[in-house]
């Protein structure tokens, strides 16, 4: 057993790594970002309001045995009168939400029927919008953020301290190692990571903390950033980790002695697939197994 494993973040960087963990033996529990503004969760949110699910359902797709019908299902696009063209997933935990009055308990379910045994947990309670401080103002949106042409200093959220989960929380206190990203730095991994009561938990647990970085900068969001100005970034926001599992030969790199200077394991592994910017699956899945597969470590404060 290798142990209770908490994955933080969004998008398709997470739903990468919940695939390349789904068969490891681990307690498996993934906190998701629900602020996205942009796509089918974008129109479902202008017309219902509600929290973001679309990285919810890649979550839990990642997570479902390849070629399961229900998870292929999930993935189709279907049209409804006025709302437009939407992934069924989509609509189906938006429905069960409804249902059970509760989102967390319809993903909860929809994960039973899907026969996954890791936990997805959305990242809040509340109805949650972002926010960043960039060139002389404040970018309000997810999508506004994302391709941002000014740098980014700082992410802020709408409420300003949104509730979290009871799940997600006890997940970062209790895990034994606990996986930030890869993904778009500031919508997916600080939309999750920079929460208020998301950094106490981080800062309290004894969990090791593991940076996945990503292979290429990103445009708008992260362009002209150094891999070095991702980890000031994480740390701006209250972030210490423990450790960086990066590619050396990736456009986002480091050099050893540039993290050691800072108290941070580097660990330099192969990881990019031919696609660009892609982690190749295999690699992804045999550098976490080697992590996790190590003796745990108390988690140390990185200065």
């Amino acid at each position: 057993m290798l142990g209770r494993v908490t994955v933080i973040g969004g998008g398709h960087g997470l739903a990468a790594v919940l695939a390349a963990l789904r068969h490891e033996p681990c307690e498996l529990t993934a906190v998701v970002t629900v602020a996205d503004d942009g796509g089918s969760s974008g129109e479902l949110r202008r017309h219902g309001g509600g929290p973001a699910v679309g990285d919810l359902r890649r979550a839990l797709v990642a997570l479902a045995a390849d070629g399961t019908p229900l998870a292929r299902a999930l993935e189709r696009p279907v049209t409804v009168n006025r709302s437009g063209r939407h992934p069924l997933g989509n609509l189906v935990i938006r429905s069960l939400a409804d249902v059970f009055g509760d989102l967390g308990h319809a993903v909860d379910r929809l994960g039973l029927e899907l026969g996954i045994r890791a936990q997805v947990v959305p990242a809040t309670v509340d109805n949650v919008s972002l926010m960043a401080e960039a060139g002389g103002g404040v970018i309000f949106g997810e999508s506004a953020i994302g391709t941002s042409q000014a740098a980014i200093r700082r992410l802020r959220f709408s409420p300003e301290r949104p509730r979290v989960s009871d799940a997600a929380l006890a997940s970062i206190a209790t895990s034994d190692y606990v996986l930030l990203g890869p993904g778009s730095l500031f919508t997916s991994v600080l939309a999750v990571c920079a929460l208020p009561d998301v950094v106490s938990a981080l800062l309290a647990t004894a969990a090791r903390k593991v940076w996945i970085c990503n292979l290429q900068r990103q445009p708008g969001e992260t362009a002209g950033m150094s891999a070095s100005g991702h980890l000031a970034a994480l740390r701006r926001h209250g972030i210490r980790v423990d450790a960086v599992l990066y590619d050396p030969e990736a456009e986002v790199s480091f050099a050893p002695t540039h993290l050691a200077r800072r108290g941070v394991e580097a660990i330099p592994r192969p990881l990019q697939d031919d696609e660009p910017g892609i982690h190749d699956p295999v690699l992804l899945r045999t550098a976490l197994r080697g992590i996790l597969a190590r003796p745990r470590q108390t988690a140390s404060a990185a200065s």
